[in-house]
């Protein structure tokens, strides 16, 4: 009882305390996640040993649902904020982001990890897969609020967000292949991928996804025509269905985040305006009553002990991954969407696919199918720097962005704020 009160003292703390500086925390060179984790850094096993998450139950059951339920509330958050006016101007960018660039992401973060840590190929494939996805969490600190919008153009805010809500679920059937070839004959693996993970769970989710933000924005709209409802806030409402979206998607044995994110996507395109400011105070609300919890856990569970075991070679790995998994992928794709974004909208994405959440909950995944706990002791260092890292960068670089923005490209000149 004792750790569940601490628990809830230091993370109601952390939510309040961001939430009164976080005009604050925008301008300065520490974002909010990485406060967060800081915070669990310095109350867990590692440093005032208040929390650990070993005396709440097993770890990876605690990181791997903690983290699905914070990456439902956040992704709903996230489809909500992408204006229908951009969705057309970016989609040709968002689409070569979720197919090229993410394969391309996958193949460099394993060639590397086979490399540096001495994995087998289907291993370093897992690894890879894991830190893939670009994380809609710690991208949200960095394109939303006042500085955000003073600083990128909605071109670009809305892009990195809709890349990075879709490849969580996306990343899913990638991180699945090798786990299913690591425990099955490959006659079986190849036939179970394709069926469970490809058509179920990806087709599945992003279909039955659809169907309930679809129903959810068309009964909204009949019980408000009929005055059934006593308020016009979305935010009880949404968080709800997003939860609803969530269970479904588990027992149809769908990949609930990707048909969160469909529900939120088909809401936003088929519910009635609601003015922007409170679809900003959502953002908010969520931000930090649902996500910045799930860094103080991760802080929590920080493996410091295994990572100087690991050594130089995790270091070394760390730093490349977050030099070459993404920044030379998406230059290379740049030229193919210069109608929608300029040479400085591709760089600052191409350096910004933060790590965070998504990573969390494949790597304990990852362990709940394998249980080799490597998977997470490398993941957890890649996340911890690139949490910290993009971080420290995203309010310099974004005000760098802003002195020197290049003209707007035809496609979408109209989005240029």
């Amino acid at each position: 009882m004792s750790q569940l009160n601490i628990a809830l003292a230091i993370m109601g703390g952390v939510a309040v305390c961001i939430a009164l500086l976080s005009a604050l925390i925008k301008r300065s060179p520490v974002s909010e996640p990485a406060l967060a984790v800081l915070v669990g850094l310095a109350v867990g096993p590692y440093g005032l040993s208040w929390l650990d998450l070993a005396r709440w139950g097993e770890t990876f059951s605690i990181l791997e649902q903690a983290a699905r339920l914070t990456l439902a509330i956040g992704l709903m958050g996230v489809a909500l904020r992408l204006q229908r006016a951009a969705l057309k101007a970016i989609l040709k960018p968002v689409m070569l982001l979720l197919i090229f660039v993410m394969l391309g992401m996958w193949l460099v973060s394993s060639l590397l990890a086979g490399w540096l840590l001495g994995l087998s190929l289907w291993a370093a494939l897992l690894l890879g897969a894991v830190v893939t996805p670009t994380d809609p969490v710690v991208a949200s600190s960095i394109v939303t609020g006042k500085f955000a919008k003073q600083h990128l153009p909605l071109r670009l805010r809305d892009t990195l967000s809709a890349e990075s809500g879709a490849n969580d679920g996306l990343a899913y059937a990638f991180v699945m292949l090798p786990i299913l070839m690591l425990s099955h004959s490959p006659d079986q693996a190849w036939s179970r991928w394709l069926i469970e993970s490809v058509l179920i769970g990806i087709g599945g989710a992003a279909l039955m996804g659809a169907i309930v933000g679809f129903a959810a924005a068309k009964l909204l709209a009949f019980a408000e025509r009929k005055k059934l409802v006593a308020s016009s806030s979305l935010l009880g409402y949404t968080v709800a269905f997003s939860l609803l979206t969530l269970g479904l998607a588990k027992l149809l044995q769908t990949d609930g985040v990707l048909a969160v994110f469909a529900a939120g996507l088909a809401f936003n395109l088929f519910s009635e305006k609601h003015e922007e400011q409170e679809e900003e105070n959502i953002q908010e609300a969520v931000a930090k009553l649902f996500t910045l919890p799930m860094f103080v856990i991760f802080g929590i569970a920080l493996p410091l002990h295994e990572w100087v075991a690991l050594g130089w070679p995790l270091v070394a790995l760390a730093l490349l991954i977050l030099l070459l998994r993404r920044p030379p992928v998406v230059m290379v794709m740049a030229s193919t969407w210069r109608h929608s974004l300029n040479s400085r909208d591709s760089l600052y994405l191409g350096w910004f696919g933060p790590l965070g959440i998504a990573a969390i909950y494949y790597a304990a995944l990852a362990h709940s199918h394998l249980h080799d706990p490597l998977y997470w002791h490398a993941a957890s260092a890649l996340i911890f720097a690139s949490i910290m890292i993009h971080g420290v960068s995203a309010a310099p670089l974004s005000r760098l962005y802003s002195r020197h923005p290049g003209a707007a490209p035809r496609g979408s000149a109209h989005l240029d704020e």
